[in-house]
């Protein structure tokens, strides 16, 4: 790839033809996702309850191809007419589910029941939705499913409270079961480990370069280009697995 996202002078486009679906698309690793997909020739749709227009800006102005659907992926039936308008063919190729909320860093002692339910209501119940609302368009002709997960749930947080640690280690579970069960039809599922990458989502919550071997914070495209191998058919044999992309800080087995 290109700096700019883009395939280098001569390689076709290893996405091009492809329908996919970006959640958490108006910022950060979402929008680096959406930009990186749409740079290997995929027609992206983001998704997000945040304004869309820049992220929508920078791939059209790249020369790639982006729309956007609003929508808040904790409410199921939202989801659904979402879904619905944004692959009106009933064929999808590519599913990225990248919205999340970190929510504060309180122990469990601290923790409430509201802002529990917050947390679990987008990471984990979004990302269920996500996933549910796109397997029938993806059954029989094959699909890629990449859910962003969190270093959290490898190692019991790094920095997070109980209930950002739990929505994670959850979508990485929820990934092995969408892998062992859609396997027969065509479909790959995998998760996206980060540790901490300089998002909005993360600031001021404490987290320093030296928190990893390599020195330094991700950044959204770090993991954005994960998300791009795991999206193309350069993993086609590739899924149930969970990639971790932290600057050394779990070594996982």
């Amino acid at each position: 790839m290109s700096a700019k996202g883009t395939p280098p002078p001569g390689r076709a486009p290893a996405l091009e033809g492809r329908i996919a679906v970006v959640t958490g698309a108006a910022r950060g690793i979402g929008r680096a996702t959406a930009v990186a997909l749409a740079g290997e020739g995929a027609e992206v749709v983001g998704m997000d309850v945040l304004d869309l227009r820049e992220t929508v800006d920078e791939v059209r102005a790249a020369g790639g191809r982006a729309r956007a659907v609003p929508v808040d992926v904790s409410d199921r039936e939202a989801v659904q007419r979402a879904f619905a308008a944004a692959v009106p063919g009933g064929r999808l190729d590519i599913l990225v589910t990248a919205a999340g909320v970190y929510g504060s860093t309180t122990g469990i002692d601290g923790l409430d029941q509201a802002e529990l339910e917050a947390v679990l209501a987008v990471n984990l119940k979004g990302t269920l939705w996500c996933v549910q609302a796109a397997l029938p368009m993806m059954r029989g002709h094959g699909g890629a499913i990449v859910c962003i997960g969190s270093v959290a749930g490898r190692v019991g947080g790094v920095l997070a409270g109980p209930h950002y640690v739990a929505s994670k280690g959850a979508v990485h579970a929820l990934v092995k079961w969408v892998a062992k069960t859609q396997a027969a039809h065509g479909v790959r599922a995998n998760a996206v480990a980060p540790g901490a990458v300089e998002t909005e989502m993360i600031r001021g919550k404490g987290y320093t370069p030296d928190y990893c071997p390599m020195g330094r914070l991700g950044r959204p495209e770090d993991v954005a280009q994960a998300a791009l191998f795991l999206a193309s058919p350069a993993s086609d044999y590739v899924t149930g697995t969970v990639l971790d992309v932290n600057g050394g800080y779990f070594m996982g087995s």
